[in-house]
């Protein structure tokens, strides 16, 4: 464990200062505040509206869930952008060898390149809640609401990132890791809503529909926390690192 840590601490310093790193960060920021704007405007817009008009105006916990979502939205293009090159620029580069010469074993290898891409998205996220924080200090949110959404989006991220490794594992072609991850991560995302019309209904419908994260997401977006929607993350995330650990190490002796 050891092993790792150090890799994981010396990827992360060389990650954090490059202009990749710095350009993710600054487009996801971006592009959340854009749409953050957008949905306080429009929630200002029909709660002053809704007294004249008779309906009911939107609550603050539903104006988080939309932020939210959308968040889950970004996600899909952030993370294969942070993983594409973890490991396929290295394979291309034949620097990988280096390490898989070196006297660490590859599990180590894993936990370090996924330890040290956490800790830039748990960046990302910290950065993020500045918005949430926002609206805590100029509304009543529902604080639940923002720690079991940041609770769910943190799980999310993990299992996106081991999956995002595992692909980038695969090839030495950074754009195709980057445009698989996102495929997968799409789907992933969609499930749910195409399983009906794959499956034709039935037990095969209740299981494609349980991969899909919408599905897990949205207990945390309510502000709860539920072993089965925890457990989900973490099957996926321990079952990608340990695809990644797997194709690493048959990559390792050839």
């Amino acid at each position: 464990m050891r092993s790792a840590f150090l890799i994981a601490k010396r990827e992360f310093r060389a990650g954090i200062a490059t202009p990749k790193t710095c350009a993710i960060i600054f487009f996801f920021l971006l592009f959340m505040g854009w749409f953050f704007s957008n949905f306080v405007e429009t929630f200002v817009s029909l709660q002053q509206r809704a007294p004249m008009m008779g309906g009911q105006a939107p609550t603050m916990e539903q104006l988080l869930n939309a932020m939210f979502y959308n968040l889950h939205f970004i996600l899909i293009l952030i993370i294969p952008a942070v993983t594409m090159a973890v490991f396929s620029e290295e394979k291309r580069s034949q620097s990988i060898r280096m390490l898989q010469t070196a006297p660490i074993s590859t599990l180590s290898i894993v936990l370090g390149k996924f330890f040290a891409v956490c800790a830039v998205m748990t960046l990302v996220l910290l950065l993020s809640s500045v918005f949430p924080w926002f609206l805590i200090s100029y509304g009543n949110p529902d604080f639940g609401v923002v720690i079991g959404s940041y609770i769910g989006l943190f799980l999310l991220i993990s299992s996106q990132l081991a999956f995002g490794m595992w692909v980038s594992s695969l090839t030495s072609n950074q754009f195709m890791a980057f445009l698989f991850t996102m495929l997968g991560l799409f789907l992933m995302l969609v499930i749910d809503f195409l399983a009906p019309s794959i499956s034709g209904g039935g037990m095969f419908e209740n299981i494609l529909k349980y991969f899909a994260t919408t599905k897990h997401l949205d207990v945390f977006f309510k502000g709860l926390i539920s072993v089965s929607s925890v457990s989900y993350f973490l099957i996926l995330t321990v079952g990608f690192l340990f695809f990644t650990n797997v194709s690493l190490d048959s990559q390792r002796w050839r």
